[in-house]
């Protein structure tokens, strides 16, 4: 929640940290041929695809693609041919490694991954059902953000189960984890207001939590936008208006908290992270004030070689002002930054500016809007998915659809990115597929 009490958004670990998909084989497991099994592990009608492992030996189709929980079974039904796990299962030989990417961090042995497993292709993204994770409950990974490591996806956000009148207090941030975009495991709630005694107090604010990894120092970093809600003569509430940073040595596990301060003295609120190939990280933030105390401007951070601290500060979008809800990708030698404006819970018209310099720009000055209508279909931008498969590059739109009075309800809205050659352009789906190996929309 941002000036006048909207969250905001993440941003992308695009080309340079995130593990892309490429459909890794695995090496001695099965191939899921048809998409995902529901997200509650429903059995289909000729066997059972258990969300928690169970082996379908027999070649189960479902019979007639039923929808999962935030994400469908493509028509025809997820086939499996000899062994292939559900959610949480055993990770790909080799994993799918984008460009710059962090396959095989984070304690995996040989070549960097497991080996076994079975290799999702053809999925079907479900805009239209509920988010549930494999045990049935909603995901609460709200203003998230993803890293790729092997051939699992982890999605962390914010927990707002217990946030049903409208306030946005922290209790947890979630982590789930997925070989599929569509089955979604929980694995752990990672950071809680027992982490540490500084994050047990009730008007504690946490959001728009981000990821990466730091080869060198071997932890998985997070950033996030710190406040407190109880103040008086601050829009929003927003009093302290900083960051705060978290590491784990796993990518699931209990992070540990580092520190909350403002960067480079600045104040911050709506953030993201950015990571280059070549290791170089950035915190992305909405900052800056003008005469009516509201956060007009946008500051990209150089971060230390350990990703704790920043070290250098760049201004960006001065001329743009009110935006937040930042998430970024690259394509073809060119930086994109999707935002939205500073309207409260309410949505607005998502829109983008384009760098063909840097993450630190220069970025041009007008923005070029994106959907067919003024709210987006009433989402907000939170990330963005790079999708790197042999044919393509599918990027996704990952979007909140925030319910105002109560929190935890607030759902979610996928999509893919199109571009024509000079512009990028979002289309409203109900459901859509996309073949995770080749990265072919169908």
């Amino acid at each position: 929640m941002s000036t006048g009490g909207r969250t905001g958004s993440g941003g992308v670990v695009g080309s340079g940290g995130q593990a892309a998909l490429g459909g890794a084989t695995s090496s001695g497991g099965a191939k899921v041929t048809g998409g995902a099994t529901s997200s509650g592990g429903q059995a289909a009608s000729g066997g059972a695809i258990s969300s928690g492992g169970a082996k379908v030996t027999g070649g189960a189709t479902s019979s007639g693609g039923q929808a999962a929980s935030g994400g469908a079974i493509s028509s025809g039904g997820a086939k499996v041919t000899g062994g292939a796990t559900g959610s949480g299962g055993q990770a790909a030989s080799g994993g799918a490694i984008g460009s710059g990417g962090t396959a095989g961090v984070g304690g995996a042995t040989g070549d960097g991954c497991p080996s076994g497993g079975a290799v999702v292709t053809n999925v079907t993204i479900n805009n239209t059902g509920p988010w549930n994770d494999t045990t049935g409950k909603h995901i609460q990974a709200h203003g998230g953000g993803l890293i790729k490591v092997c051939d699992t996806w982890y999605w962390f956000g914010e927990d707002k189960t217990l946030n049903t009148n409208g306030t946005g207090n922290f209790h947890a941030i979630s982590c789930y984890a997925s070989k599929d975009l569509v089955t979604w495991e929980h694995r752990n709630s990672v950071v809680t207001t027992s982490t540490d005694p500084v994050l047990n107090n009730v008007n504690l604010i946490i959001e728009r939590p981000k990821v990466i990894y730091n080869a060198s120092t071997k932890l998985y970093v997070m950033w996030a936008h710190w406040d407190m809600e109880s103040c008086s003569g601050v829009s929003g509430g927003y009093c302290d208006s900083e960051a705060v940073v978290f590491t784990s040595p796993t990518v699931d596990g209990n992070y540990q908290y580092v520190n909350h301060f403002k960067p480079g003295g600045n104040g911050s609120r709506d953030c993201t992270l950015w990571q280059e190939p070549d290791g170089t990280a950035y915190f992305v933030s909405t900052g800056g004030t003008n005469g009516a105390g509201n956060f007009t401007d946008t500051e990209v951070y150089e971060l230390s070689s350990d990703y704790l601290t920043v070290k250098k500060t760049t201004k960006i979008w001065t001329a743009n002002g009110m935006v937040e809800a930042y998430a970024f990708w690259k394509y073809n030698g060119n930086y994109y930054g999707v935002c939205s404006g500073q309207t409260g819970w309410a949505p607005n018209q998502a829109r983008y500016l384009t760098s063909t310099g840097s993450i630190t720009g220069p970025w041009n000055t007008n923005f070029s809007y994106l959907g067919t209508n003024g709210s987006t279909w009433n989402s907000q931008p939170t990330y963005v998915i790079p999708i790197v498969g042999s044919q393509t590059t599918t990027y996704i739109y990952a979007s909140d659809i925030w319910n105002s009075s109560n929190l935890s309800l607030s759902t979610y809205l996928w999509l893919p990115f199109t571009f024509d050659g000079t512009k990028w352009t979002l289309t409203n789906s109900a459901q859509w597929s996309i073949n995770l190996a080749t990265g072919v929309v169908n």
